[in-house]
């Protein structure tokens, strides 16, 4: 037994993946095998590995500035942020830095309930948004069934799928009242609860309702964003209009544990003669920011964005074809994340995959790929070839 806890596992029975490094869009095995990293770790390793650019950004920055008061302004903190408020495209507001995704969250709802003094958050059953307590109390899934949280500050709205129109979100206000609701909280884009994709009239609905109702319009990026979904960020797509963005993982490759919320200029504005009463111990991390630029420089780089849509026409064409050899029921594909679901057969665990060299994420019927941004699409293809294989096999 470890010394140590492994995530959403049973102790017992986990057996780890002993790795002695990693590089590129790969793991390294302590007997020398290499495994494809078919899910960007937790979906934030979209640079790969070992990205020089990302690793020089922070190591330029270590013997500057490794530490940095909350309180402290610096060139640094200034260029990042200024980069992600255009980034958006979203015009003009500010930016709150966390060091996860779930702080990022926390955070956003504890702005919301603040600016509107109204308790209860809107939010989808099929959904996760990170392992802290408030956050867990927004999140749907199983993540969150064996945990005393703040279930009655929240409030459920249908599936986009059966509510397309956003039609039954207003009835749920309606019954509860917009003068208890301070926010709905969203993910763009679902990750592993099947990569539900929302038809933009559904996003236009939220809209309408928040405008109509006073409420504040939280999108979810932490997995979607930095061009996961094909656009910076995935509401893009659908040309939807946040109130807050929240952000992490792909912000600094996952080299620095990093987040952030992005607010618009009114909530911004609400607190220039209020306290904001928030803030973490390492708030805008210089190393963080560091890693972030480092992002930054990459996405702006002509060369990442040619060879990104020459890796999703891969993708595309990899998970089409395999979906027509091995009987998919069901392809859900937003740039470079997908979701296939395989009929009533129960697909192996990610330890049988990664004997095979491949990891990934699969639950019962359903696999989800999100391989790294800086892949190429002769790798990408080997990948599938192995990952057939395996099907083919079962």
């Amino acid at each position: 037994m470890t010394p140590y806890f492994f995530t959403w596992s049973k102790q017992a029975s986990m057996v780890p993946m002993a790795v002695q490094g990693a590089e590129n869009d790969e793991f390294v095995l302590q007997d020398g095998r290499r495994v494809y990293d078919f899910i960007s770790t937790s979906f934030q390793a979209s640079f790969g590995h070992s990205n020089a650019t990302i690793i020089r950004s922070i190591a330029e920055q270590l013997p500057k500035m490794s530490i940095a008061s909350p309180k402290a302004n610096f060139p640094l903190k200034e260029q990042v942020s200024n980069d992600l408020i255009q980034l958006t495209g979203c015009g003009e507001g500010k930016m709150f830095y966390t060091v996860s995704g779930a702080e990022a969250v926390e955070n956003a709802i504890k702005m919301a309930r603040r600016m509107t003094g109204k308790p209860i958050i809107l939010a989808r059953k099929k959904s996760y948004h990170g392992a802290s307590l408030g956050a867990m109390s927004v999140s749907g899934d199983w993540r969150s069934d064996e945990h005393l949280n703040f279930a009655e500050g929240t409030a459920r709205i249908p599936e986009p799928d059966t509510d397309p129109e956003a039609a039954g979100a207003g009835e749920v206000v309606r019954k509860i009242g917009a003068d208890r609701i301070a926010a709905i909280i969203v993910e763009t884009v679902s990750g592993t609860n099947g990569v539900i994709i929302p038809p933009a009239s559904w996003f236009a609905g939220l809209r309408k309702i928040c405008d109509q109702s006073g409420l504040i319009l939280i999108l979810d990026e932490v997995l979607a964003g930095f061009h996961r979904c094909q656009t910076p960020f995935a509401f893009q797509v659908f040309q939807a209009r946040p109130d807050m963005i929240c952000m992490s993982k792909a912000i600094s490759g996952g080299y620095i544990p990093f987040g952030a919320v992005w607010v618009n200029q009114s909530i911004a504005d609400f607190y220039n003669d209020r306290v904001l009463v928030g803030g973490l111990t390492n708030y805008a991390h210089p190393l963080g920011l560091a890693a972030a630029a480092g992002v930054m420089e990459i996405i702006r780089h002509p060369g990442f964005r040619s060879g990104l849509r020459e890796l999703e026409s891969c993708f595309a064409a990899e998970i089409e074809a395999m979906a027509a050899e091995h009987g998919a029921s069901a392809v859900r594909r937003q740039g470079m994340l997908a979701a296939i679901e395989f009929g009533t057969r129960e697909l192996p665990g990610w330890n049988a995959w990664v004997q095979r060299g491949l990891y990934l994420y699969t639950k019962g019927n359903q696999m989800i790929l999100a391989p790294p941004l800086i892949s190429t699409p002769k790798r990408l293809t080997a990948a599938f070839e192995v990952l057939k294989e395996v099907l083919a096999e079962t």
